[in-house]
């Protein structure tokens, strides 16, 4: 009985080794293509949806390995979340169809 014990703890052990060892990988390969986000400029517009604000926001995105770009947007946000603040900065995919989706996920 106990060997079934031991047998169990050392599998689970393994595993889980594995599964620390996958999520590292994954997070280097993220870094590794991440790009570099900085709000440069933020405001809240009057215009939007009851209960959303629309928030427009100049950013500087840098990809690793190439020059900075400056973008502005408009994103209607929910009332409740926050609005990017001047001078943040957070690493993110840098996939144009996921960077657009993931912009206020602050």
């Amino acid at each position: 009985m106990i060997r079934w014990f031991i047998a169990a703890a050392l599998l689970l052990g393994v595993g889980a080794s594995g599964v620390v060892q996958a999520r590292q990988a994954r997070h280097a390969d993220v870094d590794a293509q991440a790009c570099l986000v900085e709000v440069l400029d933020s405001e809240m517009l009057p215009v939007g949806p009851m209960f959303y604000h629309t928030v427009q926001a100049t950013l500087r995105i840098t990809p690793p390995g190439s020059p900075p770009v400056v973008r502005t947007i408009e994103k209607v946000i929910p009332w409740q979340a926050p609005p990017p603040r001047q001078g943040q900065v957070m690493r993110m995919n840098c996939d144009q169809a996921a960077l657009g989706s993931q912009l206020f996920a602050w």
